[in-house]
């Protein structure tokens, strides 16, 4: 039996490794493209969250509201969102990503997760069994901020 040190331990030091690779990788894809960290940063939650008010992102990535402005109007001009006017209330306007801006996320995370490929070169069938088995779990456990917990 693992004791709860050694546990947690071991997660920090996974999620250590997991944020220093995939924060290198992904910058290394960032200075392929025109993009500022917050711009990326923006997409990457609205490919999360949905369709959002200017004002739940500005709160949300602590800017204000006319930083927020510009950094979306440059994100519409590169055609990765558009903002629509909300159907229950049209004085809101909602921001919406578009396939150009979904296509960038979901290419920053292959480019950015791509060692995570290689792993399972060095595992047994067993051992990737087991380690798929055990990340299932930590995902269906964990709800802060967990897109992919379907039981919250």
């Amino acid at each position: 039996m693992t004791a709860p040190n050694d546990f947690l331990s071991t997660m920090e030091n996974w999620a250590k490794l997991y944020f220093f690779q995939s924060l290198t990788d992904f910058f290394n894809y960032l200075k392929r493209t025109d993009l500022s960290l917050l711009q990326a940063y923006a997409l990457a939650y609205l490919f999360f969250k949905g369709p959002l008010k200017m004002s739940d992102l500005c709160e949300h990535m602590l800017v204000s509201p006319a930083a927020a402005s510009q950094l979306i109007a440059r994100l519409e001009k590169l055609e990765m969102v558009t903002r629509v006017s909300d159907p229950a209330d049209r004085r809101v306007r909602k921001i919406i990503l578009l396939d150009k801006g979904k296509d960038f996320v979901q290419e920053n995370f292959r480019f950015s997760q791509s060692w995570i490929g290689e792993i399972p070169a060095n595992l047994t069938p067993e051992q990737a069994a087991q380690v798929t088995e055990v990340l299932a779990m930590l995902l269906q456990s964990s709800s802060r901020n967990n897109p992919f917990n379907t039981e919250k």
